[in-house]
């Protein structure tokens, strides 16, 4: 008896389907990727629901001949290319003939198009890739296409799909990579009927930036600018004041294409690698224009993964291009100094580097007597504690660089990392308090207003029923806006924009549970919450920060693993110095 059977043609049908259509995101991608290969100056699409009940996109392209049009939803149908050797040469950004066909076997499809000229238009429907009759209509020039109930036919995997914000959230991010890299195309994006983004045709990069991130950051572009052989880069750098925790706003094309390649990335992030505090991510926009026949783009159904035929070479050319435009934009810039460093930075001030040679975890003796009530760093002389500010019962201590603490330690000294702590008491104080569903927030007397990016805004409304628990409170606020109502009580002098760029860049939406979702929030407010690197305290703060420790080994790790503190023994001490046996 066989055991290996022919799959049938709608199975198999679904199934590759299923490689070029993962989500709402994937069917807008393919959709307007077509229209701009179509000649497009304008693009409009509209959703309902996050593109899970419907996908509309309308161009006013070249438009399909109605010849043409019984062959759309056909698999490799295309107008693209015809042979294998035109793979060697591929100047548009589709060509595979998988896009149309893989969206009719997984939805209820609708094309009406009209070739640019003629007088009448035609239709053609397609329901889990089953067509219909094609007929003709009265259509403008151009192309419109429909898409309704996306995975209706294949149940397990619509209700993989996420939430409306999340997937609104996605969709943002790729029609942001396709407006930046076509800048002569007027993009409209609607959801729900209301307008996410309008942005009319430019001459430009730099204007399509303005247009779209404001004339903050299009103050600190710098421009790029190389050319070898068959490789042009062009674009922009930005000055080491933009930087983020991820590579989010690190934007790279390929000849109007966007795409995703490890090498690029590491050579930009190499450009700046003295210019930025460690774990931090430029802001970059770059363009390449290349030889078709230099590069693959015929890696992975979605286009995205490339291989260079010269990767070294491309490689090289991109670094050097950033550092040159770096360079030219400020010679001789220094790197950021240990006061100007992030949150979580946590390099150790040169002058005790010798001695940090075999840190080991904080010794905690003669601390077990030390009174932890009272509130963590108050701020009012009355609320300050009444003891002597020389020591902390057991031994003495100093702020160096407003940054770290050293404390005499009956065995040693302990080596504070003051932010590392500060956010260690946070995270464990709101983790009691979430458990014990006693968090308090703060109503702000004036609420703030923040304005984001479309992605960034879809992907913080996915997070409000999260943040509300917690005593984060905000709601929308018009376009790409939303208004911070309250803070949780325990953060109430947090900088609430700083906050919100915290949780965009630390939460990774669809790769968490729940619990883990709500346990990184907690980290991130923690850290925002905390006392910064590079912060003078006063002495009153650093008895409070001090207290707050006590001998709990939750506080010798920062919620991201980091330790908080470090000992050295006075025997280590001894031996530095050339003491040793006396």
């Amino acid at each position: 008896m066989s055991h290996i059977q022919i799959l049938a043609p709608d199975v198999a049908r679904k199934i590759s389907a299923g490689e070029v259509i993962e989500r709402p995101s994937s069917v807008v991608k393919e959709l307007v990727e077509n229209s701009v290969d179509a000649g497009s100056t304008r693009i409009d699409v509209e959703l309902v629901e996050g593109g899970k009940a419907q996908i509309r996109v309308t161009d006013d392209g070249v438009g399909i001949a109605p010849d043409d049009l019984g062959k759309i939803f056909l698999k490799h149908a295309t107008s693209k290319i015809a042979t294998v050797e035109d793979l060697e040469a591929i100047v548009t950004m589709g060509f595979r003939g998988e896009a149309l066909a893989s969206i009719g076997a997984v939805s209820m499809a609708r094309i009406v198009s009209c070739a640019r000229g003629a007088d009448r238009g035609a239709e053609i429907e397609v329901r889990g890739g089953e067509r219909g009759r094609q007929r003709y209509v009265g259509a403008p020039e151009g192309t419109r296409v429909e898409v309704k109930e996306l995975f209706y036919n294949i149940p397990a995997r619509r209700k993989f799909l996420k939430s409306t914000p999340a997937e609104m959230s996605h969709i943002s991010d790729v029609l942001t990579k396709l407006a930046l890299s076509h800048p002569e195309v007027h993009f409209v994006f609607l959801h729900n009927g209301r307008e996410v983004f309008n942005l009319p045709s430019v001459s430009c990069l730099r204007d399509r930036v303005v247009a779209y991130y404001g004339e903050e950051l299009a103050r600190d572009l710098i421009p790029i600018s190389s050319r070898e052989q068959e490789l042009e880069v062009t674009g922009f750098a930005t000055s080491p004041a933009h930087h983020h925790a991820n590579a989010r706003m690190q934007f790279i094309f390929l000849n109007g294409r966007p795409i995703r390649d490890s090498g690029l990335t590491h050579a930009v992030n190499t450009a700046y690698r003295t210019l930025l505090p460690q774990g931090r991510f430029p802001v970059v926009f770059l363009l390449l224009s290349i030889d078709p026949s230099a590069v693959d783009v015929n890696v992975h159904p979605t286009k995205m993964e490339i291989r260079f035929r010269d990767a070294s070479r491309v490689y090289g050319q991109v670094l050097q291009a950033v550092k040159k435009a770096l360079n030219q934009f400020q010679p001789g810039l220094a790197p950021p100094s240990a006061a100007s460093g992030t949150d979580s930075d946590t390099e150790i001030p040169r002058g005790v580097d010798a001695l940090l040679k075999t840190p080991r975890p904080y010794a905690t003796g003669g601390m077990s007597g030390v009174d932890t009530s009272g509130p963590l760093l108050p701020r009012t002389p009355a609320a300050m504690p009444s003891r002597a500010v020389t020591g902390v019962e057991h031994g003495r201590f100093l702020q160096l660089h407003s940054a770290y603490i050293v404390e005499e330690n009956p065995n040693g000294i302990n080596i504070i990392d003051q932010h590392a702590l500060h956010e260690a008491v946070l995270y464990n104080d709101i983790k009691n308090t979430v458990r014990e569903r006693a968090l308090s927030s703060q109503r702000l007397l004036i609420p703030e207003l923040l304005e984001l990016s479309p992605t960034d805004f879809f992907r913080i409304l996915g997070l409000k029923d999260t943040l509300k628990e917690l005593g984060l409170e905000l709601d929308e606020f018009g376009r790409n806006s939303v208004i911070v109502r309250s803070v949780p009580q325990i953060l109430k002098d947090v900088n609430i924009k700083e906050l919100i760029e915290g949780l965009l860049e630390d939460t990774k939406e669809g790769e968490e549970t729940g619990d883990q979702m709500l346990d990184r929030i907690m980290k991130v407010m923690a850290c925002k919450g905390a006392v910064k690197f590079g912060h003078r305290l006063s002495a009153q703060e650093l008895v409070a920060l001090l207290e707050r420790r006590k001998d709990n080994i939750k506080f010798a790790h920062c919620p991201h693993g980091r330790p908080t503190t470090l000992f050295f023994s006075l025997e280590e001490l001894s031996k530095q110095f050339k003491r040793t046996g006396k």
